[in-house]
């Protein structure tokens, strides 16, 4: 504005007093945008405030009328205080000064830290922060060394408001820190603890500015604590980053440091990738290739784990005479192999102790041959004393050295089905389940968790019941659509049920004893080949195994516990890709290790998959620092499994060590003298 026409405002009749007091608002906003002497000459002549104009100016020109009483808020007054290029802002700051009002001097503060006038007129004016941590911050940033070491001379205060800052806020005081020299100050930003406070909550980036600040001073000591908190890949590239430039002095100490560099870093970037869940997530088979069976061509048919998920039993055939078999999974050798039994083999059941229950495999042209089933023990092979036209299904009780098979007889033109509870020495027992429900033919059994209820399905029937028969329920099947084979599967909540070519699948929930009819969903297309349905303890889900297209694949289920529970958008929780053609798929007692029998080679292989990996895999990328003995139990089950690959063995062998080399310092065990010395202390027992 020209400073003629300002006066002319100015100047106007009392008459036009509302357009009078508009110019001078003009005037004033004029002024405060842009510092014209000029205009300052008029409106100091004048002597006025602003009076209708927005409340920051009328404020503002009181304040350059030198009005002491005026009330600016902290966000106004520092704001104008910064204005180093206005004779307002000079006015500002003095008023600033004569109120000493803590939270307008933090605000000032917080802006000094990118402005170098007001970092000036801070320290020339000993103004800083009321709260201690952020005034440590302050001054360090600020380069008042002396008053910082005054304030904080253990970085306590530093390492607090550090752990507290905004990602920029810690790059910058890390920048000071790193530009300073001052290792001290360095180890207290690295923190010396691995809890969640420490160097493990910090950044990537964070945290290899710190492991080259402490290499370029050549601190190996503080170097070598905290890459044992970094994530596992981190410290691995660490270790051999470091070459031949150090190496640690104690026994332990090496021994963790050779097992990092003893880790190839690509395979653990590409294993911890397959891990995170995306579409390429998989898991990678332990193999077992049978040895020792001796004919040129053996085929085995079905297999089945031992109670404590130690063995697996086989059966299958050599010649044309059936083999019977069990593996030990420790060697991966086949530890038993019994006679051969005079016709070959199929289904199977490990009963513990060395023992296993098989059935006559079902020959073409011999659909009504009666067929057999044998028990195989150190004590003598024998087979049981009844033969049936057709055994629909074999299933091992839970934990217990007991079976339960389902078979059918032909009577004239119906079929006559029935199941029978057998135990380990071999006595067989109809169990009366069926008593009463002539036209029910199970073709699949499944027993729950406890072992103690049992579930009977084909396309048309669901029978639930206990395992003596006292207490039978025929479930409302629901509408359902003929298939050959039915899967299911039974948690301590809920029965499940699919068709072998996929589609839907039916949930009956608690109580079993409902007449409602099942929630059935699709789940897969009509063109997937199903070969397995579990339940798994150990991932406390349902899990499906099939082939959707030309790979295989393992299904992570999200069955709701209850009916009335709201059901997910998909009952696929997790797609896991396989490898492998499978003739016969199991489960572990513990849900733990899923069996695949690749049934295309002609030698034939057992593939182990270590299921926990799924959940493990991913925690592997988080700091080592912030994972507990929780973690560290999780990894050292994994390594005491056979079904452990041979690419996730290592890896986590290098966790393991890392693991217990830390909580052996953190965790002091028996009578301890400093109390100090650990973060947890476990006394005498």
């Amino acid at each position: 504005m020209r400073t003629r026409t300002a006066a002319r405002l100015l100047r106007l009749p009392l008459r036009h007093g509302p357009l009078r007091r508009r110019a001078l608002d003009t005037v004033w906003q004029a002024w405060l945008g842009a510092p014209d002497p000029a205009l300052w000459t008029l409106l100091e002549r004048r002597g006025c405030a602003a009076s209708g104009a927005e409340p920051s100016t009328h404020a503002l020109s009181r304040l350059a009328l030198g009005d002491e009483d005026v009330a600016l808020g902290p966000e106004l007054l520092v704001e104008t205080a910064t204005r180093f290029d206005h004779p307002i802002g000079e006015r500002a700051r003095a008023h600033l000064i004569a109120l000493n009002d803590a939270e307008a001097v933090g605000l000032l503060c917080r802006t000094a830290l990118t402005s170098p006038e007001a970092t000036a007129f801070c320290v020339t004016h000993h103004l800083a922060p009321a709260d201690e941590v952020e005034r440590a911050a302050f001054f360090l940033r600020t380069g008042q060394h002396e008053q910082y070491r005054a304030l904080d001379p253990d970085g306590a205060l530093l390492a607090l408001g550090y752990r507290g800052a905004s990602s920029e806020e810690r790059r910058a005081l890390l920048e000071t820190v790193t530009e300073t020299g001052d290792i001290d100050l360095l180890r207290v930003l690295a923190g010396r603890h691995s809890g969640p406070g420490g160097f493990a909550s910090l950044g990537e980036t964070e945290r290899r500015r710190l492991l080259e600040q402490f290499a370029a001073r050549r601190d190996w000591d503080h170097w070598w604590q905290l890459v044992q908190l970094m994530p596992l890949l981190d410290a691995v590239r660490a270790v051999q980053d470091a070459g031949a430039a150090w190496r640690p002095t104690g026994d332990d100490d090496l021994r963790v440091f050779e097992a990092l560099r003893g880790v190839e870093a690509a395979a653990l970037e590409a294993w911890t990738r397959d891990g995170l869940g995306d579409g390429s997530s998989r898991l990678v088979p332990a193999r077992i290739t049978m040895p020792g069976l001796g004919e040129p061509v053996t085929i085995v048919h079905d297999m089945d784990f031992a109670p404590d998920g130690t063995q697996l039993a086989v059966a299958g055939r050599v010649g044309d005479r059936g083999l019977a078999g069990i593996i030990d999974l420790g060697s991966g050798q086949l530890s038993r192999r019994y006679p051969d039994a005079a016709r070959p083999l199929d289904q199977v059941a490990h009963l513990g102790a060395d023992t296993i229950i098989a059935v006559d495999a079902e020959e073409p042209g011999d659909m009504h041959h009666p067929k057999r089933i044998h028990r195989f023990a150190p004590d003598g092979v024998r087979p049981l004393g009844f033969a049936a036209t057709r055994i629909k299904s074999l299933q091992r009780v839970t934990g217990e050295g007991a079976f339960l098979v389902s078979f059918g007889q032909i009577d004239g033109f119906r079929w006559q089905a029935s199941v029978s509870v057998g135990d380990r020495d071999g006595s067989l027992a109809d169990s009366g389940i069926l008593d009463g429900l002539p036209d029910v033919v199970p073709q699949t059994i499944t027993v729950g968790p406890g072992g103690h209820r049992i579930a009977m399905v084909n396309t048309d029937t669901a029978v639930v019941a206990d395992r003596e028969g006292t207490v039978v329920n025929v479930l409302d099947n629901g509408p359902r659509s003929t298939h050959p084979r039915p899967l299911a599967a039974m948690s301590d909540t809920v029965l499940v049920r699919a068709d072998d070519l996929g589609g839907s699948l039916d949930m009956w929930h608690e109580p079993l004893v409902s007449t409602r009819a099942p929630v059935s969903r699709t789940v897969w297309s009509s063109k997937t080949s199903l070969y397995g349905l579990a339940w798994s303890p150990a991932l406390n889900r349902f899990v499906a195994i099939g082939r959707p297209d030309l790979s295989l694949s393992l299904w992570i289920l999200d069955i709701p516990e209850t009916r009335d529970s709201p059901l997910p958008d998909s009952l696929v929780a997790r797609q896991v890709g396989l490898t492998g053609h499978p003739g016969s798929v199991r489960l572990s007692p513990k849900g733990d290790v899923l069996a695949s029998l690749d049934s295309v080679s002609l030698t034939p292989t057992v593939e182990l998959y270590y299921l926990p990996l799924l959940a493990l895999r991913p925690r592997v990328v988080r700091p080592m620092g912030l994972m507990s003995l929780q973690d560290l139990s999780d990894v050292t089950a994994a390594l005491e499994s056979p079904a452990l690959d041979h690419t996730s063995r290592p890896i986590l062998r290098a966790l393991h060590s890392c693991l217990e080399h830390r909580f052996r310092h953190d965790v002091g065990i028996g009578q301890t003298t400093d109390a100090g010395d650990f973060e947890i202390e476990l006394g005498e027992v």
